[in-house]
């Protein structure tokens, strides 16, 4: 994110929480996380959340996999509140710590952490070569960038599906494609770089998160804003459901090593 605006307000984090449980503000909750983790070894290792949100993937971070110790990271207090609560219910405080930061440069010092982690955060900062250089700066020789991402397809623009989403202006999205993520991580210095496309994944999830929030899910929705906010968010929510269904928006996890040396 590029400033101090609220994009994740209460209410609207209610609403994800509601589509996508509790401490999730982006799809897939636990096994997702499971997924863009899948064979690394985090036990009792030091580990950062760029973008944390509510909480959802540092607790899964700190208590699934038994991390040493877990960082994480938002640029929005009201999100850090709501984790903060939910890392203290469950009873892992000692293991985590959450800090509300600024946008730019990474607070930490050089070699801080064996395993940066982000989910579907960095999509929210444009300066895309300055984050991976400052997680390659911040990572110990040997550690590993894994994280999911929304990027696009080569021909995103091209797409009248992609470009009525934007049209709707939803959050602060700067997105970049598979090939533009790999070579700005090769430039910060990462190798063993690799990508996968989560395209197929999403677009059959979302064509039924929407069936649900049209259906069962409608009622609980109603309880947290009203009818006309309820009905704005539902045209978003069927226009990333049909970019995504174009294959223009591409969720896909991404991995990277900084060199042993």
């Amino acid at each position: 994110m590029t400033d101090n605006e609220i994009h994740y307000p209460d209410e609207f984090a209610d609403r994800l929480e509601i589509l996508w449980g509790e401490g999730f503000l982006s799809p897939g909750g636990v096994a997702e996380v499971e997924a863009v983790l899948k064979g690394i070894d985090l036990a009792n290792k030091l580990v950062l959340d760029i973008g944390c949100g509510t909480g959802g993937a540092v607790l899964a971070i700190a208590r699934e996999h038994g991390a040493g110790h877990v960082t994480g990271i938002d640029v929005e207090p009201q999100l850090i509140d709501r984790a903060q609560r939910r890392i203290s219910d469950a009873g892992v405080a000692d293991r985590v710590d959450l800090q509300l930061v600024e946008p730019g440069p990474l607070n930490f010092q050089n070699d801080a952490f064996d395993v940066v982690f982000s989910k579907d955060s960095i999509v929210h900062i444009p300066d895309k070569d300055e984050i991976f250089r400052e997680i390659f700066r911040v990572l110990r020789p040997g550690g590993v960038v894994a994280a999911s991402d929304w990027l696009v397809s080569e021909s995103a623009d091209a797409s009248p599906e992609w470009v009525r989403f934007c049209e709707y202006g939803y959050l602060s999205f700067a997105v970049a494609t598979a090939h533009e993520t790999e070579t700005v991580m090769s430039h910060a210095g990462f190798e063993q770089i690799s990508t996968v496309d989560r395209n197929a994944w999403y677009a059959a999830t979302i064509a039924q998160e929407v069936e649900q929030l049209e259906g069962p899910l409608r009622a609980r929705v109603l309880e947290v804003v009203d009818k006309n906010v309820y009905e704005d968010w539902m045209d978003v929510r069927r226009a990333l459901r049909d970019a995504v269904g174009a294959g223009a928006l591409r969720p896909t996890h991404v991995r990277g090593y900084k060199p042993d040396r």
